[in-house]
């Protein structure tokens, strides 16, 4: 998905930043429109017609996510969890930590 923003320092220098983000947002949602637009041309019968629904809803989506100013997690917040809640156990490929087995791929 390519980019563009036409304008980019006209913009901003005339509109200021809000402007430059207004005119990113509408381009965000014209360029996935665009796409999804083209994906659904994949679809065929029934299945195209539950895909565009799906899509709706996706664009939707996609739409309050760009609507929304600011971080979306506030990082200050977010605290270190309780020593005793980490437990040292490893499950990768089925191995418990300290414990070694022979895997063959």
């Amino acid at each position: 998905m390519a980019l563009y923003v036409e304008g980019l320092s006209k913009g901003v220098a005339n509109g200021g930043m809000a402007q430059f983000q207004e005119m990113m947002r509408q381009q965000l949602e014209s360029s996935m429109h665009a796409e999804l637009e083209k994906l659904l041309d994949t679809a065929e019968g029934a299945e195209q017609e539950v895909s565009r629904k799906d899509f709706e809803g996706f664009k939707n989506l996609f739409h309050r996510f760009l609507q929304v100013k600011g971080p979306s997690i506030e990082w200050i917040k977010i605290q270190r969890p309780p020593e005793d809640s980490v437990s040292p156990v490893h499950r990768g490929f089925g191995c418990v930590y300290g414990e070694r087995q022979n895997i063959s791929l």
